[in-house]
């Protein structure tokens, strides 16, 4: 079984009804707010064929984004809002998230994603952060037009602020990421405290989705607190992900920080004499990489991550168990992200590769 489809799908065995449901329930909600981002970027009139192609690229050949257009409306349901009173919020937090990733492609120095390039890959660095910056400022257009249309003064301060209070951790947490290249030293609190940080854009999400539903502060404050767990949980299911990818985790081992499963497996001394070895290697070879994942899965570094995000989906569940409306919804995104030890242990004992070749 070649590349992350493959690895996906073994993934998508034990949850694969929760996850169909999820997506299924994800693209019904979001997909009027990502078309109408695609209409926001597709219509910009550039006289660079360089520029107009980076922009369809992006906007086109990435996968559609259906769930902040989702989440957002979902969470408006929550407290008994309409999801035609999120729709243009949600098309500039399309936006707005879709130059954020961009510029962490830059950042991490990514040229490829799930065997697909990246914009800097496609384009270079220079065009990528010229496409970026588009994104960004036509968000931020996007939602100032929108706060200007029939709302109230207390629904318009009140979002901004939460943009402005929350949606700084981004930033925060990106200097943290980058503090952490190349340390061995780190503990998984330290990994987990960045990446909750990271986590920040779905709280604010969660929270502006509350607002534009006209929540009281006790909904928003729930609302707010589920979508920092979700979005912890997001990224550390990613995490365990990027371990199986192994050029993905021999990515992150020479210019990212490294995926918190691997620093479980480092705080254990038998594990970490096994690991150190080769991570300190020139050439990180196939056979160096199956054997950091081994060490990592014997001394039960996936599986503590796994735990946590058991604990965090509990977790958020219970932030929306009081919400009148939609409840069921929102706790199914939380359960859909799940992972047991049954889901990839079968892919890490099959794994074969020759060990002599290099990436």
């Amino acid at each position: 079984m070649n590349g992350l489809k493959g690895k996906m799908r073994t993934f998508e065995r034990e949850g694969e009804d929760l996850l169909k449901k999820a997506n299924k329930l994800c693209e019904k909600e979001g997909v009027d707010g990502w078309k109408l981002a695609q209409t926001e970027m597709l219509r910009k009139r550039t006289v660079t064929p360089e520029l107009k192609e980076a922009i369809e690229f992006v906007m086109l050949e990435y996968k559609p984004d259906y769930f902040r257009p989702a989440l957002l409306s979902l969470c408006s349901k929550a407290v008994g809002g309409t999801s035609e009173s999120t729709l243009s919020i949600a098309a500039s937090l399309v936006l707005l998230g879709r130059a954020i990733g961009v510029h962490d492609d830059i950042i991490d120095q990514s040229r490829a994603k799930n065997r697909r390039p990246t914009v800097q890959g496609k384009f270079g660095k220079n065009l990528a952060l010229v496409v970026s910056d588009v994104l960004l400022f036509t968000g931020f257009t996007s939602l100032r037009k929108a706060l200007q249309h029939g709302m109230s003064t207390s629904i318009i301060t009140s979002i901004l602020g939460t943009i402005e209070e929350i949606w700084f951790e981004q930033s925060e947490g990106e200097v943290l990421e980058l503090k952490s290249r190349r340390r061995m030293d780190l503990t998984p609190q330290e990994c987990l405290d960045k990446i909750r940080m990271r986590a920040s854009e779905l709280e604010a999400i969660t929270r502006i989705g509350g607002i534009l539903g006209c929540g009281s502060q006790g909904e928003i404050k729930a609302l707010g607190e589920f979508g920092r767990l979700l979005g912890t949980m997001s990224i550390l299911r990613d995490e365990i992900i990027d371990m199986l990818e192994l050029r993905v985790l021999k990515h992150r081992i020479i210019k990212e920080s490294l995926p918190i499963p691997l620093v479980y497996a480092l705080q254990h001394s038998t594990s970490r004499q096994k690991i150190l070895p080769r991570i300190a290697k020139e050439r990180l070879t196939t056979l160096d990489l199956k054997e950091i994942l081994k060490a990592s899965e014997e001394a039960e570094g996936l599986n503590s991550v796994a735990k946590l995000i058991m604990k965090f989906s509990g977790e958020a569940s219970s932030c929306v168990e009081t919400l009148e409306f939609k409840n069921k919804e929102l706790k199914l995104l939380a359960s859909s992200i799940r992972i047991a030890p049954k889901d990839w242990k079968p892919l890490v004992q099959t794994m074969q590769f020759p060990s002599s070749k290099n990436f």
